[in-house]
């Protein structure tokens, strides 16, 4: 299975979204409620907070899994006494048919599409576009605008799939205040560490468990 892996800081966490993999990303999601909201917080106090952020992690994690997402990423840690708000969507896609064309074709296509907003780099040693765009937030019950990003990264050696990575970073009205910008170079640096693997004997959700 080819696969992409990322080099993420500490304080990252990876959530799991494949299928087959609902207890990992249990434990995924488990592990950040605590850490966000730990057991020597009063129950009375934490409990809501606690019960809200686990339905939120899972209706994204759910979300993100019928999208056909491999993975959620986010930071869980404070940096410099701020909360990172932003998240990281990790997929593979994989083209069907025979009429699959060259990689470079399909990226010249979708920078055109993009305008000033796409920009054409290597990521891992592969030809990538990257597309940044201001975003409304109404869907997701803010007003401030948000910061997406996306990337389209070509695998080596398998025309027809890619690798997709799209992070959304929140913003409290300005999109270009230094915060903001901060946080989307770290979320670039984080995408910058992609390699990709073709991984022949796939690890069951027991054995990744048993690992931890």
């Amino acid at each position: 299975m080819i696969d992409i892996e990322l080099v993420l800081p500490a304080g990252w966490a990876y959530i799991p979204t494949a299928p087959g993999l609902a207890r990992l990303r249990e434990r995924a999601i488990n592990g950040i409620v605590r850490h966000a909201l730990p057991d020597t917080l009063p129950r009375d106090k934490a409990g809501p907070w606690r019960r809200v952020l686990r339905a939120d992690l899972t209706r994204a994690t759910d979300e993100a899994e019928r999208q056909g997402a491999r993975a959620v990423v986010l930071p869980v840690t404070e940096m410099y006494g701020m909360r990172l708000p932003g998240t990281l969507v990790l997929s593979v896609i994989e083209d069907e048919g025979d009429d699959v064309r060259d990689p470079r074709q399909v990226l010249d296509g979708i920078l055109a599409d993009a305008g000033t907003d796409g920009t054409a780099l290597e990521v891992g040693g592969c030809p990538a576009a990257r597309i940044s765009q201001v975003m409304d937030s109404d869907a997701i019950g803010r007003r401030a605008p948000s910061v997406r990003v996306s990337y389209f990264v070509a695998a080596p050696g398998a025309p027809g799939t890619w690798g997709l990575l799209t992070f959304t970073v929140l913003s409290d009205g300005d999109v270009e205040a230094d915060p903001v910008r901060a946080i989307v170079l770290l979320f670039d640096m984080a995408v910058s560490t992609l390699r990709w693997s073709d991984r022949v004997d796939v690890p069951t959700e027991d054995e990744l468990l048993a690992n931890l």
